[in-house]
């Protein structure tokens, strides 16, 4: 009985130092987060407490390096701040735009910047709902747009939540770099220096190519609806955008998006193929603008706007 019983201290011991290190660990990993001056957490820290622009820029990477703020500021007379996200998709975005307008924030434009891989599913670890909640862990509990993405995964995700340093256990580098390692961005725009490396380019097409083979995922299709339902019912004026790239065809995935927002009475604007910008010098890779072309596209894009 004796050794039962010292058996059942040592556990009770070990789980008691484990609920400690969690809470320690998690405490301090939270505040790092909460401190984020740069970066990824810093413009979705800004979205989610703070923002209250009147134009929202959405959409993956190609919507951070593409949209310039202050070219449609001056151009418009609106505050705009870009939210564009490397590596994120629709549920990514819809729960962004969910979470600020259930804070009480509510821009009257949002810019969209699609996608193929908005309704089709991706190949890799980006582009996934499992991207999205990596991301927004963090806010578990404090929004419902948040907790109703979580809803999406089986009941052990919701076990793992418990752990307040789970939310942050892929986050330490991303977190350190947020926090003492400046990135030079203008309300969110990231701009890409350097030109069209050749080199890379056949490579890029092929991931392309790749991403094109995609079949359709039902919930991101479900998502993106979701998206549209949102902004019309805070009236919200959207405008969907799909910037140029080098070279380059586009698939179905795009044409099924474009359909819905036809649907929608959503204006869709396409660049993909525009002549004006099909210049390698525009360019800093196949998919994606330098900072020349990206002021060039933006200044394109505000005549669109005015109308």
């Amino acid at each position: 009985m004796k050794n039962v019983y010292k058996v059942f201290i040592g556990c009770f011991a070990a789980c008691i130092l484990l609920v400690v290190a969690d809470w320690g660990l998690g405490s301090w990993s939270e505040k790092m987060y909460h401190k984020s001056k740069y970066g990824i957490y810093h413009r979705q820290l800004y979205c989610l407490e703070s923002s209250n622009d009147e134009i929202l820029i959405m959409g993956s990477s190609r919507a951070a390096h593409h949209y310039v703020p202050q070219i449609i500021e001056d151009s418009l007379g609106m505050s705009c701040y870009n939210a564009g996200s490397d590596g994120q998709c629709i549920y990514y975005h819809y729960t962004l735009l969910a979470s600020m307008l259930e804070r009480g924030a509510k821009p009257k434009i949002v810019i969209y910047e699609v996608l193929n891989l908005d309704i089709n599913k991706s190949q890799g670890a980006t582009f996934t709902i499992d991207a999205a909640l990596d991301r927004l862990a963090p806010h578990y509990g404090e929004y419902r747009a948040v907790n109703d993405l979580f809803e999406q995964k089986d009941w052990k995700e919701k076990i793992k939540l418990c752990s307040k340093t789970y939310r942050y256990n892929s986050k330490l580098v991303q977190t350190i770099k947020c926090n003492y390692m400046p990135e030079t961005e203008d309300r969110g725009y990231e701009e890409l220096n350097g030109k069209l490396n050749y080199a890379l380019a056949t490579n890029d097409k092929a991931k392309i190519a790749k991403s094109n083979e995609n079949k359709l995922e039902e919930l991101k299709l479900k998502y993106i609806t979701m998206f549209f339902e949102l902004c019309i019912q805070h009236d919200i004026k959207l405008v969907m955008m799909y910037s140029p790239y080098y070279k380059e065809s586009s698939d179905n995935a795009i044409i099924q998006i474009k359909d819905i927002a036809v649907a929608n009475g959503v204006p869709f604007f396409f660049f993909f193929s525009n002549q004006k910008f099909q210049v390698p010098e525009l360019f800093y890779d196949v998919m994606q603008l330098y900072d020349h072309g990206a002021r060039l596209y933006t200044n394109e894009i505000v005549k669109y706007l005015k109308q």
